[in-house]
């Protein structure tokens, strides 16, 4: 509990961001019904994609990347996070169960969920989700929020790049402080995935009408960021 369980796309255009994904990092689709597509990874789940729901186009949200945060108890997490100054932007019931979706003190969305089904699988293999980040400007309200809500710890890693660990020393993801020349004026919880040539990765994104903003050096290796073709932002990884 408390880690991440799921990755999906909420994007203006899907048929638009499937061919993206597709040239980028290989992905073929299943249709899961209401619009909502899974990527696959090889057999693979490895995502969702799906169209930008209206409540958020009402409030212009850009098209972005969200991650999943499984719960035991939907009702008492999303509480607590109000306590700590979070903000609720929206509840409900759906095909994944009972989910929340919660903006940090910061402005970092995330969503909860309270269903042990909702899982894709993590790894090392081409076109699959590996990390989550948390790309802040303020690494002191970060960590005091997410250590009282699900009991997170934060140790300092590689430059400005700090990790986050459960209570039993277990991986949960890492925060990166950058400048909003990189991580521009939002604060948000960006995905990871994983890819065979970062270089190729990069060139193809540039030919499929993405945008590579940044490329930076971590202990395990480099991480490119960047945006696809209707400005939602991810990154990548070389496996």
């Amino acid at each position: 509990m408390n880690d991440f369980t799921w990755v999906d796309l909420s994007t203006f255009d899907l048929a638009k961001a499937r061919a993206f994904y597709e040239r980028v990092l290989g992905w073929s689709y299943l249709d899961a019904g209401g619009g909502y597509s899974v990527s696959m990874a090889g057999w693979v789940e490895a995502a969702g994609l799906y169209p930008m729901p209206e409540f958020f186009r009402k409030i212009k949200m850009p098209s972005f990347w969200m991650s999943y945060i499984e719960v035991a108890d939907i009702d008492a997490t999303v509480a607590k996070a109000e306590a700590l100054g979070a903000e609720i932007e929206l509840r409900e019931d759906n095909a994944f169960g009972r989910i929340a979706l919660i903006r940090d003190p910061l402005g970092a969305g995330f969503t909860v969920n309270q269903n042990e089904a909702m899982k894709s699988s993590r790894g090392d293999d081409h076109g699959m989700w590996c990390w989550s980040e948390l790309v802040i400007s303020d690494l002191s309200k970060a960590e005091t929020f997410y250590s009282n809500l699900f009991g997170w710890s934060f140790t300092a890693g590689n430059q400005d790049q700090h990790m986050i660990h459960h209570a039993d020393g277990q991986a949960v993801g890492s925060v990166q402080v950058a400048a909003n020349e990189i991580k521009g004026d939002k604060e948000y919880w960006a995905v990871c995935f994983t890819v065979q040539d970062l270089a190729q990765a990069a060139q193809t994104i540039e030919q499929a009408g993405g945008q590579v903003v940044d490329q930076y050096e971590t202990s395990d290796g480099q991480v490119l960021i960047a945006r696809d073709d209707q400005g939602a932002t991810f990154y990548l990884t070389a496996g």
